[in-house]
């Protein structure tokens, strides 16, 4: 069947530790499907092709009417965290070698005399000095020594390395001879190579180096993955415009994510966080927390207005990465999480995870450790007779045998006690994470609604809820595989900076400040020109400026408006800064002078987007079922048991209860109860009556 012959899909992809989650929309008729494969640990893109062989088998979607896929991957983040890097050099400016070693010195422990820091990405032996030199306005000091550079690249030669980063001193203000010896670099083998001013041109000299050589450490790995699945997607027939998730969340053409992976650090969350903001809206709820929590990790983001937070910066790994970036706090806690006793009897949960394989006990793929999903089991919010993402079949036994020798025999307890003590402890570890996101900016949690998600996430949010004394929760209607679907509202992004210090009060700064924008967005324009997948004529942009007093080491983001930038614009900009800062620290400064620093431009553009999906729909409540469920304080009660494609819009519902779906299960604990409001999301009231009449 050729892709003429019908309407096309638009396909998400969302490859996590457990469980690869895709959703397919139709285009035009909005019909959609929901699957969930399992993930490969040793092929990443394996878990992709394996969801589209899904689609065609179980759906009947040929891979020839594919016409858009847009998928998200934890690779690049897992290969940081677990430090799996290429052997990457770094050729620098003579006297700046340890830049890397250097750092910032900041103490994670500032009193603790023993304390070891990390090893620098790059060994001293793989760093090179070449004699040249720009001044802080760019000019040239020394140029760029040609014996030195010849030197550099006989020694890199015998290194065994395959990637190169070049990070020059202030060459954010000229790259010239970064650009030079990238040149040299590239005719002289088949190295990858990374420039920080091809990637980030900006000041902070030991930021902009981590990331360049992080950035130049990922391409050869990313560059593999994307060939491994190019590969297959041209063997299964599937010829679809291609493209992958970035931290700012925006989507990359294939091309784009070689030349700049760290951009992924952060893919596989955002598609969440733009989905949790979708939800907002539609239930009109302004102010809202997502709670993803999948198989090996839980992934917390905050929304004010239904508008993600954005930071130019984030740490991954203990490294910086400068990059603009979806703000999510992650921590190490999941359904495959593992629970166990230390020496001195504490009980601890995750962040070691059991992943997909072997996966939990129950799994009865040769897990033999307890994890989170083996004590939902045990408790009976999961049920054997249900198949996991119905696939995955659950040995109860397994699971139990799993919690009585790593935990309970350990802590003198019941299996069922320990299963509820597991459950408790990853509890308290993401209500610590909610509690740290809200914290950077004094937000009080009872402002919020949790949506939450993931294959783990509606069965703990109620409980979590409680916790945090906030009062609703939404679960919208595909939880399992929202991160996927909300991949299909992505746009491709590509971000631009430009580093140059004016103080408002310059005269003539407006001028300067126009003529930066009108380069960046030339740039943007011609690289959206030179990839073949993207029409510059979808092209719009957006401007913001990090300013800070004069004198000051750290920034705030100030957006600047559309339209041509003039001295109103200017004193408008300052004004909005004072009023930025006073909210981020406290106070500001009327009367202190204010710099502009950094240069931002956000470059936009469109995709094509599926239609408006499938209606609500669903029976009445019918029969319900019942079962035993473990519930602290209580023991096993008498719960009932609701399939979720039952309930139909303005259907209710009252706890104990557990509702399942394929692609997870939602606990609703005794004194909550819900509706099923006009879009199918489940609305929870975490408060019981007792509680609401207090």
């Amino acid at each position: 069947m050729s892709p003429s012959s019908g309407e096309l899909w638009h396909v998400g992809v969302d490859i996590g530790g457990t469980f690869t989650d895709v959703v397919a929309v139709e285009t035009g008729s909005g019909r959609t499907s929901h699957l969930k494969v399992p993930s490969s640990r040793s092929d990443p893109a394996e878990g992709v092709l394996r969801g589209l062989r899904a689609l065609r088998d179980e759906v009947g979607v040929d891979p020839a009417r594919i016409g858009l896929l847009l998928h998200g991957t934890t690779l690049a983040t897992n290969a940081i965290i677990e430090r799996r890097l290429a052997r990457t050099a770094l050729v620098t400016t003579e006297g700046f070698r340890d830049v890397l070693e250097i750092g910032r010195h900041w103490r994670e422990e500032l009193y603790d005399p023993f304390l070891e820091q990390d090893e620098p990405l790059i060994a001293r032996e793989l760093r090179f000095e070449v004699g040249e030199r720009l001044a802080a306005d760019g000019a040239v000091v020394a140029p760029l020594d040609a014996a030195d550079v010849d030197r550099v690249l006989g020694c890199l030669d015998g290194a065994g390395v395959e990637s190169v980063a070049v990070v020059f001193l202030h060459s954010y203000r000229d790259p010239a001879h970064e650009r030079q010896m990238a040149a040299r670099l590239r005719a002289h083998n088949g190295w990858s190579v990374c420039a920080s001013t091809e990637l980030l041109r900006e000041i902070k000299e030991y930021e902009r180096t981590a990331t360049t050589v992080l950035n130049a450490a990922l391409m050869p790995l990313v560059g593999a993955y994307l060939d491994r699945l190019e590969h297959g997607l041209r063997e299964a027939g599937c010829s679809a415009s291609l493209f992958v998730t970035q931290s700012n969340g925006g989507a990359l053409t294939p091309a784009r994510a070689r030349t700049r992976p760290v951009n992924l650090a952060l893919s596989g969350p955002v598609g969440g966080v733009v989905a949790t903001a979708e939800i907002g809206r539609r239930a009109e709820v302004e102010h809202v927390i997502g709670f993803d929590m999948g198989g090996t990790s839980t992934d917390i983001s905050i929304l004010s207005d239904n508008t993600p937070r954005f930071t130019s910066e984030m740490t991954v790994g203990d490294i910086p990465v400068k990059v603009p970036t979806v703000q999510v706090h992650s921590i190490g806690a999941g359904g495959g999480s593992i629970a166990a006793v230390d020496a001195g009897g504490a009980l601890h949960v995750g962040p070691e995870s059991a992943g997909s394989d072997p996966g939990p006990a129950c799994y009865g793929r040769g897990g033999t450790r307890p994890t989170v999903t083996d004590c939902q089991l045990v408790l009976g919010r999961l049920a054997p007779d249900f198949r996991l993402a119905d696939r995955l079949a659950l040995d109860a036994g397994r699971a139990r045998e799993a919690i009585r020798e790593h935990v309970a025999a350990k802590l003198g307890l019941g299996v069922e006690e320990a299963a509820a003590g597991i459950i408790e402890v990853a509890n308290a570890a993401m209500e610590r994470a909610v509690r740290v996101a809200l914290r950077d900016r004094g937000d009080d949690p009872r402002r919020f609604a949790l949506v939450a998600f993931g294959g783990a996430g509606p069965l703990h949010a109620v409980e979590l809820a409680r916790r945090l004394a906030i009062g609703r929760v939404i679960v919208p209607p595909h939880p399992g595989t929202l991160s996927a679907l909300g991949f299909l509202a992505a746009d491709v992004r590509m971000d631009y900076a430009a580093s140059e210090l004016h103080r408002t009060d310059d005269p003539a700064a407006a001028a300067a400040v126009a003529a930066i924008y009108a380069a960046l967005e030339r740039q943007a324009r011609a690289e959206a020109r030179s990839d073949g997948a993207l029409d510059d004529d979808r092209l719009r942009t957006s401007r913001s400026i990090d300013m800070r007093y004069a004198g000051q080491a750290y920034d705030v983001g100030v957006p600047l408006p559309d339209g041509p930038v003039t001295g109103a614009a200017i004193s408008a900009l300052s004004a909005r800064f004072h009023e930025l800062h006073e909210r981020a620290y406290g106070f500001s400064n009327h009367d202190g002078a204010c710099e502009m620093v950094t240069f931002r431009l956000a470059a936009i553009v469109g995709l094509d987007k599926p239609g408006a999906g499938e209606p609500a729909t669903g029976g009445s409540a019918g029969e319900q079922l019942a079962r035993d469920v473990y519930l602290p304080g209580a023991g096993f009660t008498a719960t009932r048991l609701v399939e979720r494609s039952a309930l139909a819009p303005g259907a209710r519902i009252e706890g104990p209860a557990v509702i399942h779906q394929a692609d997870t299960t939602t606990f609703v604990p005794a004194g909550a109860r819900g509706m099923v409001d006009g879009q199918a999301n489940l609305i929870l009231d975490v408060h019981s009556h007792e509680e609401a009449g207090a």
